[in-house]
């Protein structure tokens, strides 16, 4: 905390493995500093504040906004709907993390190869995390 990036380390110690990825830090926006009343604003763990959001649902976020903080929630429901439907194809359907991928990406007409690997890179993490928790 404290130095403008997230690391591996950090991610493990918020319990976030397969929610965020080592990089720029969406809490402080890379500056390595908040404003004191942010952080009562704010939760560190909050899973919606991504580097990549927009800065107008970034400020939103911060101010409280009802809507931007509703669909913080969608999206943290989101991805542990995902997460969940990955343990259950693999586990009782016994489903590589290949297979899984492609099953996700049925309805999806273009993605790119980088995009593609990015998603089963992902879906292998799930898999390995939950099997080294089981």
């Amino acid at each position: 905390m404290g130095k403008g990036n997230v690391d591996w380390e950090d991610i493990k110690r918020l319990n976030k493995e397969l929610k965020w990825r080592p990089g720029k830090c969406a809490y402080c926006n890379g500056k390595g500093k908040i404003n004191e009343s942010f952080e009562n604003k704010v939760a560190v763990d909050t899973t919606y504040l991504t580097s990549d959001l927009n800065k107008d649902e970034r400020n939103r976020i911060i101010s409280g906004n009802e809507q931007a903080l509703l669909r913080g929630i969608l999206f943290e429901k989101k991805t542990d709907d995902f997460i969940n439907q990955v343990e259950f194809l693999k586990s009782r359907g016994n489903l590589s993390a290949k297979e899984i991928t492609e099953f996700y990406l049925i309805p999806e007409n273009e993605i790119s190869r980088d995009e593609k690997e990015e998603l089963e890179d992902y879906i292998k993490r799930i898999i390995e995390f939950k099997n080294n928790k089981s």
